[in-house]
């Protein structure tokens, strides 16, 4: 009787502590470039890893986003404090991920000024994913319930959990 009851608190732990991956509705929109140009515009799904009983959906638990085609782009979110504006010009080659910061995304998808405003010296997720098939998707939030993201094929993404 001892066994069994230590037999299911051990299993009870394992299943308390263990990490799932779920998909919550975290959803990439393209608001600019090739993407947003197609009708309708495609809409891509991220998964989070996270504790099997937990219902917090943090950005930084982000695991992987799946794109056209089905490719599965593969990563992680680490916590930085947003640094001073990198002004690029949306879909030139130069404003490819990696970026330092995604400002002028910020300012395309909320309105320019946004990003010194609202996020510049604040901490943030961000987090560069790569593909299988070649695509690199670099992604920032400053909230945990919306962000910003760009690739390497000149698209720019509004995040929505």
């Amino acid at each position: 009787m001892k066994t069994k009851v230590a037999l299911l608190f051990a299993l009870l732990t394992v299943c308390l502590i263990s990490e799932c991956t779920v998909a919550f509705g975290q959803k990439l929109y393209p608001v600019s470039g090739p993407l947003a140009a197609q009708t309708p515009a495609p809409v891509f799904s991220g998964k989070i890893s996270r504790p099997m009983f937990s219902k917090s959906i943090n950005f930084w638990l982000l695991k992987s986003w799946t794109v056209a085609n089905g490719e599965v782009l593969l990563g992680k979110c680490s916590v930085v404090t947003a640094s001073s504006p990198d002004m690029k010009t949306p879909g030139a080659l130069d404003s490819y991920p990696p970026q330092p910061n995604l400002a002028f995304a910020w300012d395309a998808i909320k309105g320019q000024g946004f990003y010194v405003a609202h996020v510049l010296g604040n901490k943030i997720y961000q987090g560069t994913f790569t593909g299988n098939q070649g695509t690199v998707l670099q992604v920032e939030s400053v909230d945990n319930e919306s962000g910003v993201a760009i690739d390497n094929k000149g698209n720019i993404y509004k995040i929505v959990f």
